[in-house]
């Protein structure tokens, strides 16, 4: 797993790139919400499969909260519980990512975390470089609420390389 420091990114090489895997059929995009259950935490997840003969570029994630809150923006390699769905290719009628957005609702706050922010409720935040994070098979980037019974949404895009 590769992140990014922002110190060499040459942002009209990797805008290109982007646009390229886009036209390709390799870009996707896939939200989810974890709903708020009293006592225990909220996530959503961006994962790659184990197995996947795939690596996601995560390139934006955005998060919404049901109430103000901490978020933490991180790692965590074990596949969430409850399958949203896989990603939905931004090419039009192209194939579905292998990429696969995940939720569960955990006692314990999960991840370990890039970004700890304070963000205000209904208000979504995006976390946006030419690349985020680089995920190879079995590993995932999560999303997880800093506050327990309150509901979290997330968004990613990526591309799959």
């Amino acid at each position: 797993m590769r992140v990014n420091t922002g110190l060499t990114v040459s942002v009209s090489a990797n805008t290109e790139r982007w646009l390229s895997e886009l036209r390709a059929g390799r870009a996707f995009g896939g939200s989810a919400q974890s709903t708020a259950v009293a006592a225990n935490f909220s996530h959503v997840q961006l994962f790659n499969p184990v197995g996947s003969l795939i690596t996601i570029i995560a390139r934006l994630a955005t998060v919404s909260l049901a109430a103000a809150q901490n978020v933490g923006i991180g790692i965590y390699n074990t596949a969430l519980t409850t399958l949203s769905g896989n990603g939905l290719n931004l090419l039009s009628g192209g194939a579905a990512a292998v990429g696969e957005v995940r939720t569960q609702v955990n006692g314990a706050a999960l991840g370990t975390f890039i970004y700890l922010l304070d963000l205000a409720a209904n208000d979504p935040k995006d976390f946006a470089a030419e690349w985020l994070l680089e995920l190879g098979a079995g590993e995932g980037m999560i999303i997880t609420g800093g506050v327990v019974n309150i509901s979290v949404r997330g968004s990613f895009l990526w591309m799959e390389v």
